[in-house]
């Protein structure tokens, strides 16, 4: 019987380490009482799908718990609630629903003698098990240089030269600098009134000019585009360019003289991220003239 116990200890021994985790858990933690997800539980799902700890094509299951406060069919309900949320924000970023195998809640996790009014925090929680015994998806090839259209030829503006842009030919674009967004949102901050009233004013004076306004992100993974968690929807892009859309509308701008649109990161100026440098330079707004008679 020794033997075999040695045995067995010297064979697990030369298990390689990555070959004992078949799986992963991440733990994901509630308020009292609460089913829907605090900035804390979203900002750390953002973490682990921009990480690679989550992804396409991993097998995955949600559980939710409750701790002992309340009563126990309140505490089955709250626990499935939690885990429906933490499902519907992981398909809402982009995860592919067919990956969650199993959505459930295991009510309250018992604690005998257990009385206080404040319950057991680390019980409020839902569980990500995920299967990493999948092969993760390869990178994306950079793709083969094509012959360039012709408005590529035209001049490409990448300053605030608002002198330059008004007498841009259609196609060309423009980068919009010194407009700044909060993290993950899309409301313009107050700094960036300059910048956008100087776009208001080439606008006004030049009244033939026609632009669309375009949105990019980076340092999106398994996503076509970024998180906008103000409004919980997977379009960031979209809607910092409809936010600048509306600003020049707002101001008396003609919407028949604009146009706006999202790209996610499918349009990236540097290919493979390396810094936060890469990062900003594909994190922008461009402006792309349509007319300018």
């Amino acid at each position: 019987m020794r033997k075999l116990l040695f045995s067995i200890l010297i064979l697990l021994s030369l298990t390689p380490v990555h070959a004992q985790r078949a799986t992963d858990t991440f733990k994901l933690y509630f308020d009292i009482g609460i089913s829907a997800l605090n900035s804390a539980t979203t900002k750390k799902i953002d973490l682990l799908i921009y990480n690679d700890k989550i992804i396409t094509g991993s097998s995955i299951m949600i559980i939710g718990y409750a701790d002992y406060l309340g009563t126990e069919g309140r505490n089955k309900t709250l626990s499935l609630k939690r885990a429906k949320n933490v499902k519907e924000y992981l398909v809402k970023y982009g995860l592919n629903a067919n990956d969650i195998k199993l959505c459930m809640g295991k009510g309250e996790i018992e604690r005998a003698g257990m009385t206080d009014r404040m319950g057991y925090p680390s019980d409020r929680r839902v569980d990500i098990v995920v299967n990493n015994r999948v092969k993760k998806p390869d990178p994306p090839v950079k793709p083969a240089i094509a012959r360039k259209p012709k408005h590529d030829t035209v001049k490409k503006v990448t300053a605030n030269n608002f002198e330059d842009f008004k007498h841009l030919k259609p196609g060309s674009t423009f980068l919009l600098k010194n407009v700044y967004f909060p993290p993950d949102r899309h409301t313009i901050k107050p700094e960036s009134r300059e910048t956008l009233e100087k776009l208001y004013m080439v606008l006004r004076d030049y009244p033939n000019l026609k632009i669309s306004i375009e949105g990019h992100v980076c340092c999106v993974k398994n996503a076509a585009d970024a998180m906008d968690i103000e409004t919980y929807e997977q379009s960031l892009s979209v809607n910092r360019a409809k936010a600048i859309y509306n600003y020049l509308i707002n101001r008396g701008i003609d919407p028949a003289r604009l146009r706006y649109a999202g790209f996610g990161r499918s349009r990236p100026v540097i290919f493979d991220e390396q810094n936060e440098e890469d990062a900003e330079k594909n994190r922008r707004v461009e402006l792309r003239v349509i007319e300018n008679q």
